[in-house]
């Protein structure tokens, strides 16, 4: 049997957030190699933004974001 590991969103933000605010510097070959992921993670946070804002995402907008974060991910 496996085992599903639930992770409430809150705390997934909140701490990729905190390991940023860390972050002193990123140089241009680390940004450019992170560039895509975090083009995938913005879209992501903008599909977050407009549910919170307007409650009019859909749950295929999320799917497709995380889709796209999956396809970033090396």
């Amino acid at each position: 049997m496996t085992t599903q590991h639930l992770i409430e969103p809150g705390q997934v933000v909140h701490q990729a957030a905190a390991i940023l605010a860390s972050l002193e510097y990123i140089d241009q070959g680390a940004a450019q190699r992170l560039g895509p992921l975090a083009e995938a993670v913005a879209n992501a946070f903008m599909v977050v933004y407009y549910q919170a804002e307007t409650d009019r995402a859909t749950r295929n907008d999320f799917c497709e974001a995380l889709e796209a974060i999956r396809r970033s991910l090396p």
